[in-house]
């Protein structure tokens, strides 16, 4: 008799980790799990889909949650930027459809300031799936080494600069295909991470390091401006037009302006058993985002 297959859901699968971590176990998976994307849109799973996924729906609704959880072992749950609450309805609708379904294991994607910043919901949510009664393990990754792809090549592009009001402040940055590994090895092995909040961390930089670094990998100066906490905020408020986004941005500037969250700690290098991707390599591998 053929061995059953496992099923892992990736909730949030077309936002970057979620990509990056239904690649990862699709790429390990040969024929051992069954690998279950969802999203709002799932036609943005093509790509996923066509690596050998199953896309279903998966939004605010609990109706939803629980068709996408059917059967699932394990799930790695990521949270979008959702406003009016609805984060909150969200994770508690994955909660619901997991125990509904018997799922056996949570790994919840929070955040390294979980604990003070409550510009996002990410402890509240960790006390939910805490207390969910599912065996469950809690990343807490720092700022992603891809920031500095989606927040400032565009600038970088046409005018050499990229803006924040971090200042000098000394900030842990990790790679998000690193944050990946750590969750497919607590999603395949759950024995050995039941329990566990891990602080996923790369290497510490400076704003004026990441400048500096963008500038040797394309070939041209690059420049970051110091803005003001209030003058960065009112500047992503305008670009983004979403005033709750800009603060929550703008918080998270004031811990690398502080440097509150500058320490490497081991535990991501422990886990992978290899040094962490750099930033370096990230911003090489997307080096022609920089270029006019």
């Amino acid at each position: 008799m053929a061995a059953v297959k496992k099923v892992f859901l990736i909730a949030g699968a077309s936002s970057k980790n979620g990509t990056s971590v239904a690649k990862l176990l699709l790429a390990e998976a040969g024929n051992k799990y069954i690998v279950r994307v969802g999203a709002r849109d799932p036609t943005k799973l093509s790509a996923l889909v066509a690596l050998g996924a199953e896309a279903v729906v998966l939004d605010t609704s609990l109706e939803s949650a629980f068709a996408a959880f059917k059967g699932v072992d394990g799930v790695f749950i990521v949270v979008p930027f959702l406003a009016g609450g609805a984060e909150d309805i969200l994770i508690e609708n994955y909660l619901k459809a997991a125990k509904e379904s018997g799922t056996k294991h949570i790994v919840y994607l929070s955040a390294i300031d979980a604990d003070e910043n409550s510009s996002h919901g990410h402890k509240k949510h960790e006390q939910l799936v805490s207390e969910s009664g599912i065996p469950f393990t809690i990343l807490r990754p720092a700022s992603f080494h891809e920031n500095a792809v989606s927040y400032k090549a565009e600038t970088v592009k046409s005018q050499g600069v990229f803006w924040s009001s971090a200042g000098d402040g000394v900030y842990a940055s990790v790679a998000i295909d690193d944050i990946a590994a750590v969750a497919v090895a607590a999603l395949t092995e759950p024995e050995k991470h039941v329990g566990q909040t891990y602080a996923l961390t790369g290497e510490s930089v400076t704003e004026k390091q990441v400048a500096e670094t963008i500038s040797k990998i394309i070939g041209k100066p690059v420049t970051h401006v110091n803005l003001s906490p209030e003058e960065y905020e009112a500047l992503l408020t305008q670009v983004t037009g979403s005033k709750e986004y800009a603060t929550s941005v703008a918080v998270l500037d004031t811990e690398r302006r502080e440097s509150r969250y500058a320490k490497v700690d081991p535990t991501l290098e422990q886990i992978i058993g290899r040094k962490p991707i750099s930033l370096e390599e990230v911003v090489t591998k997307n080096a022609s985002a920089f270029k006019a």
